[in-house]
C-alpha cells in the first residue's frame, strides 16, 4: 500500500520556468499541480512511518527551493457534488448517503468537516480520505486501489511538525509522538537516500486539476 500525502506549498509558481527546471532536476519524484489558486505537491511513500518520510520530503523541497515552504497537509475537502463526480453516483444518491437514508447497517456516512455559507442552503464539506475509507468498508468500492492516506492523528502530527519547522529548527513539541517523529526525520536525513520510494520522474506534472 502506497501512502499519498498532498501538501500545500507556498511561494512556488508553476508558471515560473526557473522553478519548473528545479522541480524537474531535484523534485521530479513528487506530483505537482495547482488547484483553487494553491500549489499542491503530493508525496508518495511506502514507509512504515509516512509522517517522518513526508517531513523529510519537506526538507528536500526547502533545499531545492529556498523561498518555498510546506504549509500543511491538504485534506482534500469535497462537497456532495464533488463526491458524486468522483464516485460516478448521482447527486441524490450521495445526498441520501450523507443523510443516513441509505444502508442503515454499519457505520454511518462520515460527518462533514465544516459548513460553508449561511442561510437556508449552506454547503457541507467532507475530507475525501474519510469518504474513500467509508466506501471501501461499506460498499467494497475502492476508487483508488493500493492507495492510503494519513489518518486524522497523523495529519495533526505532520501539521504540527511543519509548523515547528517554520518557527524554529526542529525543536521537539509537547504534542505526543512528535519527539519520536523528529528523531525519525534525523535518521532519514542521515544517510544519502531519497525521501520517496517512488522512481524519479514517475509522476511529475504541472497541469491543473484536483487530487
Amino acid at each position: 500500500m502506497e501512502t499519498h500525502i498532498p501538501l500545500v506549498v507556498r511561494n512556488v509558481s508553476l508558471d515560473d520556468d526557473a522553478i519548473l527546471e528545479q522541480l524537474a532536476l531535484n523534485l521530479s519524484d513528487l506530483g505537482w499541480h495547482e488547484t483553487g489558486g494553491q500549489v499542491i505537491v503530493t508525496f508518495y511513500t511506502k514507509s512504515n512511518d509516512p509522517v517522518a518520510a513526508a517531513a523529510a520530503a519537506a526538507v528536500s523541497i526547502k533545499r531545492a527551493l529556498p523561498q518555498a515552504y510546506v504549509e500543511r497537509v491538504d485534506e482534500q475537502f469535497v462537497s456532495l457534488a464533488d463526491i458524486a463526480t468522483r464516485t460516478g453516483m448521482s447527486h441524490e444518491a450521495v445526498r441520501l448517503w450523507a443523510g443516513g437514508k441509505r444502508r442503515s447497517d454499519g457505520e454511518p456516512f462520515p460527518a462533514p468537516r465544516a459548513q460553508v455559507g449561511q442561510g437556508r442552503t449552506p454547503i457541507k464539506i467532507w475530507a475525501w480520505p474519510d469518504v474513500l475509507a467509508w466506501l471501501r468498508e461499506h460498499y467494497c468500492l475502492d476508487l483508488e486501489p493500493g492507495t492510503a492516506y494519513l489518518t486524522v492523528p497523523q495529519v495533526a502530527h505532520l501539521n504540527a511538525l511543519l509548523q515547528e519547522r517554520r518557527q524554529s529548527s526542529w525543536q521537539p513539541l509537547v504534542t505526543a509522538g512528535v519527539p519520536r517523529i523528529l528523531a525519525s526525520v534525523a535518521a532519514v536525513l542521515e544517510p544519502e537516500e531519497t525521501t520517496s520510494s517512488t522512481p524519479a520522474g514517475r509522476r511529475f506534472t504541472t497541469t491543473g486539476g484536483s487530487q
